[in-house]
Parts: structure tokens; sequence; C-alpha cells
């Protein structure tokens, strides 16, 4: 069996020819992988570049590095599930499949509890970790829906809207996937486009994940 190559954000800038190891990554290869080194690991800033070194002491020798493009970059705004592993799962499951952003979104009928931003941009970074991306998903808010409007145009995933694959969007589009409430009508900016994700009603994280994979579709297009 091949030995396990541990995959890492190693945030910029790098300076020379050797990277600096935060504690708590240290402390991961170290404690729980048992690992002093020299270590062959794999590494990426989070913004496209990849590379291949070696972990020793704190810091990882720069090797081979190659950058990588990331194809339409994608937005999607969600107002936060129930619970807490929901919410993580979400998290994790956009970062994985490399969502460019991901906005939380505070609505009228939100009923999950608003994740802390720095516990999602963890969550985002271990599945970056996990899935050997080159893309650190990017977390923030809480925005409004009114609040998207001002980084692209609004998305509303709606059972009754009209299929992305027949309506004419930039790829500045942003997907806002309500809670499980819906959203109130007075909180829908105008210009808003219904649009639909299937004939099912889907759970939150379940709607923000076929959401990503249709809108990253239709602007690969």
């Amino acid at each position: 069996m091949a030995r396990h190559v541990p995959h890492l954000l190693l945030p910029p800038p790098y300076d020379g020819s050797r990277i600096g190891v935060v504690e708590v990554t240290r402390a991961h290869l170290e404690k729980v992988l048992r690992n002093q080194g020299p270590l062959e690991i794999t590494y990426t800033d989070g913004s496209g570049l990849l590379g291949k070194g070696v972990y020793s002491g704190g810091w990882v020798e720069r090797g081979r590095e190659t950058t990588v493009d990331r194809p339409h970059p994608v937005t999607i705004a969600v107002a936060p599930p129930k619970n807490k592993s929901r919410a993580r799962f979400l998290v994790e499951k956009l970062a994985e499949i490399g969502v460019a952003r991901l906005l939380w979104l505070s609505t009228l009928h939100t009923e999950g509890r608003m994740p802390r931003i720095e516990k999602s941009s963890s969550w985002a970074q271990g599945a970056l970790e996990q899935s050997r991306g080159a893309w650190l998903t990017e977390v923030s808010g809480p925005v409004s829906i009114s609040e998207v409007g001002q980084f692209g145009a609004v998305l509303l995933a709606d059972r009754d809207g009209a299929d992305l694959d027949h309506v004419d969007i930039g790829e500045d589009a942003i997907l806002c996937i309500g809670p499980e409430g819906g959203f109130a009508i007075e909180e829908i900016p105008d210009g808003a486009l219904a649009v639909r994700l299937g004939d099912n009603v889907l759970r939150v994280e379940t709607a923000a994940l076929v959401g990503a994979v249709l809108l990253t579709r239709h602007l690969s297009r």
C-alpha cells in the first residue's frame, strides 16, 4: 500500500526556499500523524499553486511547483441549515468541488445558527487538504439577500423557477439558497431571477451542492 502523503495549505507569501508551518499544522503532523520529518508532502497556497516538498522541524523545503487555473469561479449564498453538522457538511462539500466563495445568508426565515467565519474557514481548509485541491473556498458573511446584489446578479433557487439551461446569465451570477421556510417576498430584490434545481424539494445543503454543480456546468459552456 502506498504511503499517505499529507497535503497542506501553506498560506503565502513564500520567501526563499523554505516555508514556515503554523503551529496547528505542525502539531497535526508531529503528534497526530507521528512524523517528525523528513516527510514528503504536497502543498498549496490556496490560490492555484501546487507544490511538492519535504517537511522537517517546522519547515517545508520547497520543490517542484505548478499553477492550476480555476475554471469559472462560482459563488453560492446559503442560509445556514438548522444544526452545526449539516452546516459543516455543506462547507466541506462545496470546498471539495471547488466553489470559489460561500456567503452565509441571513434571511427573515433563517432557522440555523449563523456559523462563525473562523470555524467555517477551518472546515473549508480541511476539505481542501483532504481533496488535495489548489484553490481555497472563501467564506464570508452574514449578508442579506439585498447585499448579495452588490457582488453580482442574484439567482434564487426556486422549484417553480426557470431551468438554468434556458436562461442567459453572466459569470458574476450568484445562486442564493434560502432557508427551509423559503424567502420572504419583501426581502427579494428587484431583478432577482428564480431558477429551478430539479423536480424534488431539496434540503438546504443538498440544494447548495446541486446548484453549485449546475451553475458551474452552465458557466463552462
